[in-house]
């Protein structure tokens, strides 16, 4: 048993692995793995457990910090989706977390594990290696053999209602269909972070390049020519997962595009035959969070996968969440 890393990883054995596991996720693919290297200022690793010539388990860990001051409090790896395991063998992914422990406990400040999965079969090993368990939960809707009309059954009145509205008042939804189209959604996301989310927005290229890529799908919603809203995506063959989404604000009283940019993304995955979509996040329980409520009421169910993170650099994490802070009030 060995841990091989970024060039040592034969493409041929990581599909074999993400083909025959039941924690495959877009975030876990080479595809991904190349799209976020591509992306200026941003890099992922990848790490493998090698045994008897084949991939035993395998992680993609995006490296990720702040820009300006704020880098040098942020440096973090995230791991979307969770780690792709081949079996229940504690064993391999033991050495896995311990790989990944030794690549970064000089380099970044802390992991964080994203699941899309329940890990809890495995919570000892985790914990074992300096791993935390945070609750978090998901929307996830289930589209397996079924027709967009059983979709809208399952969703509130008046989310349907708003549905109709805007069908009647001309809006439309489909796939993107160049660049043009990519910046105009862009430059209204960027402004919804500016505004009312503040939070860090990746740069143009990113949205450009998931454009481009094998594993990305993007939805406009469309008003007398005009793009209002849409949706960016990662999808595999077993899922899609609703990474950004964004409507103009009190665009049209009885246009809703948000809502479009949502069923566009479900009538893909209903046509292309996907099993799910996943709403990528719903907060912390027990807490009020406006966004989980509107990803409810397209019918999905509340999933708690939750998270993991691991802190490398105690010191610099407390130091960092207190530099945050206070930059965030020198504003």
């Amino acid at each position: 048993m060995r841990l091989i890393k970024n060039k040592e990883i034969e493409r041929d054995k990581w599909v074999d692995l993400l083909n025959n596991s039941k924690f495959s996720s877009p975030f876990q693919t080479y595809e991904f793995y190349d799209f976020y290297n591509s992306i200026k200022g941003l890099s992922a690793d990848v790490f493998a457990i090698e045994k008897d010539d084949e991939y035993k388990s395998l992680v993609v860990v995006t490296v990720q910090k702040e820009k300006g001051v704020k880098g040098f409090f942020s440096i973090r790896g995230i791991i979307y989706g969770g780690p792709i395991l081949g079996s229940s063998d504690l064993e391999n992914l033991d050495s896995l977390l311990l790989g990944l422990n030794q690549a970064y406990k000089k380099g970044i400040i802390y992991i964080e594990m994203r699941n899309s999965f329940d890990y809890g079969v495995f919570n000892k090993i985790f914990e074992d290696n300096g791993w935390i368990y945070e609750k978090r939960l998901n929307v996830k809707l289930d589209i397996k053999d079924k027709t967009i009309d059983a979709i809208l059954s399952k969703m509130k009145y008046n989310r349907r209602r708003e549905i109709k509205l805007s069908y009647k008042e001309g809006a439309t939804k489909r796939l993107a269909n160049n660049e043009d189209e990519i910046i105009i959604l862009y430059e209204i996301l960027k402004e919804l972070y500016l505004t009312r989310v503040k939070l860090p927005l990746p740069d143009k290229s990113y949205f450009l390049n998931l454009y481009k890529s094998d594993l990305g799908k993007v939805f406009v919603v469309i008003h007398n020519d005009t793009i209002i809203g849409g949706s960016f995506c990662f999808f595999d063959r077993n899922a899609i997962y609703t990474s950004y989404y964004v409507g103009l604000r009190n665009y049209h009283r009885k246009i809703f595009p948000t809502h479009l940019a949502i069923i566009g993304v479900i009538e893909f995955a209903i046509k292309n035959n996907l099993n799910l979509v996943d709403f990528m996040g719903a907060g912390k329980p027990n807490e009020n969070y406006g966004v989980r409520d509107f990803k409810l009421q397209f019918g999905g169910d509340l999933i708690e996968n939750g998270r993991f993170q691991n802190i490398l650099n105690p010191f610099m994490y407390k130091t960092g969440t207190l530099g945050l802070k206070l930059i965030s009030k020198l504003k």
